[in-house]
């Protein structure tokens, strides 16, 4: 219940920082930005507050705030990933492993161990 609570805060807070910031208007025209005036700074000079400028203020601590209470595991009621362990698995029946074949043994051709030549008969000569 308290998280739903900080959630509505929090996009309250995100919709009132983008009104005010848009609301608030610019700090000088677009011509000075391009031109080199000597006079002036490059922030120009802070003088006092408007109430625009103290919402918006008051509007971006309070979204840092809640996004970091947000992100707390107490508040949302959620663990950390890197804390949590491997799920615990059922035993599961393992199937009994198939019978494997034995394999033939590779037997090479017989191959003649010696062989003798007989030398053929010579052709006999004819004169």
């Amino acid at each position: 219940m308290i998280a739903y609570t900080f959630y509505v805060l929090f996009i309250l807070a995100c919709i009132i920082l983008v009104v005010t910031i848009l609301l608030q208007p610019g700090k000088a025209d677009a011509g000075a930005l391009f031109s080199s005036s000597v006079s002036s700074t490059a922030f120009g000079p802070r003088g006092t507050q408007t109430l625009l400028s103290k919402i918006t203020i008051g509007s971006a601590v309070a979204f840092m705030l809640i996004a970091m209470i947000l992100s707390l595991p107490a508040i949302t009621g959620t663990s950390s990933v890197l804390q949590s362990g491997l799920p615990e698995q059922t035993e599961q029946a393992s199937p009994t492993p198939a019978a494997t074949p034995t394999p033939t043994p590779f037997v090479p051709l017989a191959v003649p161990t010696s062989t003798t030549l007989t030398p053929s008969p010579e052709p006999s000569k004819k004169k």
